[in-house]
C-alpha cells in the first residue's frame, strides 16, 4: 500500500483533473501495488493557525503574512502529517497536487520517497499566483520548481513542462495522458456509433467558470461571428457554465447548452464535424484532445491548446481568423485511432515498482 495525494477524485466521467487521477490509478494497479488517498483532517481555526506558523518555520518557506496563508499552510501539515503517521504501508507517497507545497517537505522528514505528478505547472496558469507568497511569474515559478526538486522524480503531463524543469536540472520524465479504460471503452464505442452518421456541426467543450477557459471560449466566440460572415455553420457549446455566455451568443449560430450528462455529450459528439479548442494563455487541451482522437473526432485548435499534441494526426492547428475559417470549410479526415504511450506508461510502472521496493528496503533497514 503506497500514498496517493491529488486535489481530485479519481473519476472517469468527471472533468480533465478527475481523468487525470483516474489514469493514475489505473498505472499504480498495472503496477502491482495498491494505494490509499489522503485525507484531509478536521481542525480548528487556531490549530491551522499555530501548524501554519510552526511548519512555515520549521521548513523555511518564503510565504506571505497573512490569515488565509497560515490557514492553508497550516491545514496541509496536519493533514500530511496524520496520513503519513497512520500509514503502515510502503513509504511513497504520490503526489499530485503539487500546488500543496509542504507536501515533500513533510514526507522527507518521515523517511518517505516522493513522486510527482503534476497536472500542471501551477505557476504557469494564467493569472495563478503563489499560494504562499502570493508571487505571479516569474517568482511564482522560481519558488514551484524549488518545491519540485524535494521530490525524488517528477512525471509530467506534458513535453513542454519536461524541457523546461530539465532545464532547471529535475529529474523530469514524460507521462502523457491516455484515458483510463472505462473512459476508453466509451470512446471506442462513440467512434463505431459516429460511422454511422453524417456530422455537421461544430463543439465547443470547457468549463467556463475557469477564467482561462472562459477568456479563450469568449476569444474564439468572437472569431466566429467573423468567419460566419463568409460561410454557414453551427456551433453547440457545452460544459459547466457555458450557459454564463449567451450575451456573447446572440445569433442562431450559436446552440448554448450548458452541463450536459453523458448521453447528451454522447449525442453532441456523435453529431460534431469538429471540436473547437481555443486558449488565449492557458495550459494546453491535455485530456480533451487524446480523447477525442480516440472518438473520431477531428480537433481543430489554436497553436497555445496545441501544445504536446502537434504531431497526432487529426489535429488541425492555427494561427489566425483565417486559418481556422479554412479549417472549418476543409473536409478533414477521420483521425486514427491514439496509440496507446505503452513506453511512458512502462517506464512510469518501472519506476514506481524500483521507488516502492526501495522505499520497503529502507523501511525494514536492509
Amino acid at each position: 500500500m503506497i500514498l496517493h495525494s491529488s486535489r481530485f477524485e479519481s473519476n472517469s466521467t468527471g472533468h480533465g483533473g478527475n481523468r487525470r487521477t483516474a489514469q493514475i490509478k489505473e498505472l499504480i494497479s498495472q503496477a502491482g501495488l495498491e494505494s490509499d488517498d489522503v485525507k484531509e483532517v478536521p481542525t480548528n481555526r487556531s490549530d491551522r493557525y499555530f501548524a501554519g506558523l510552526y511548519s512555515l518555520s520549521k521548513y523555511k518557506l518564503k510565504f506571505y503574512p497573512s490569515h488565509r496563508v497560515l490557514s492553508s499552510c497550516g491545514r496541509q501539515y496536519k493533514t500530511y502529517r496524520e496520513s503519513l503517521r497512520q500509514h503502515n504501508g510502503i513509504k511513497l507517497i504520490l503526489w499530485e497536487d503539487t500546488n500543496n507545497y509542504t507536501l515533500p517537505y513533510i514526507a522527507k522528514q518521515a523517511g518517505f520517497n516522493v513522486l510527482a505528478l503534476p497536472q500542471n505547472l501551477e505557476s504557469m496558469v494564467s493569472g495563478q499566483r503563489d499560494s504562499f507568497t502570493y508571487q505571479f511569474l516569474p517568482g511564482s515559478f522560481e519558488n514551484e520548481v524549488k518545491h519540485l526538486a524535494k521530490a525524488d522524480s517528477v512525471f509530467c503531463i506534458s513535453r513542454e513542462e519536461q524541457w523546461l524543469l530539465r532545464l532547471r536540472g529535475l529529474e523530469a520524465d514524460y507521462l502523457p495522458y491516455y484515458p483510463p479504460q472505462p473512459i476508453l471503452l466509451n470512446l471506442l464505442e462513440l467512434r463505431r456509433q459516429r460511422e454511422q452518421s453524417v456530422p455537421h456541426r461544430f463543439l465547443i467543450l470547457g468549463t467556463a467558470h475557469n477564467p482561462p477557459t472562459r477568456i479563450g471560449m469568449i476569444e474564439q466566440i468572437q472569431w466566429l461571428k467573423k468567419i460566419g460572415q463568409s460561410f454557414r455553420f453551427v456551433v453547440d457549446i457545452a460544459g459547466y457554465g457555458t450557459e454564463t455566455l449567451k450575451e456573447y451568443c446572440d445569433d442562431a449560430r450559436f446552440v448554448l447548452h450548458g452541463s450536459v450528462d453523458i448521453d447528451k455529450l454522447n449525442h453532441l459528439l456523435s453529431d460534431a464535424k469538429a471540436i473547437l479548442v481555443h486558449q488565449t494563455a492557458g495550459v494546453g487541451a491535455l485530456t480533451r484532445i487524446p480523447e477525442m482522437l480516440i472518438a473520431g473526432i477531428p480537433v481543430i485548435a489554436n497553436a497555445n491548446a496545441c501544445r504536446s499534441a502537434f504531431s497526432y494526426s487529426g489535429v488541425y492547428c492555427y494561427d489566425n481568423s483565417q486559418e481556422l475559417a479554412g479549417l472549418m470549410s476543409a473536409t478533414l479526415d477521420i483521425p486514427t485511432v491514439l496509440e496507446r504511450p505503452t513506453g511512458a506508461e512502462r517506464h512510469f510502472i518501472d519506476y514506481l515498482k524500483r521507488l516502492g521496493e526501495d522505499s520497503e528496503n529502507r523501511s525494514s533497514g536492509l
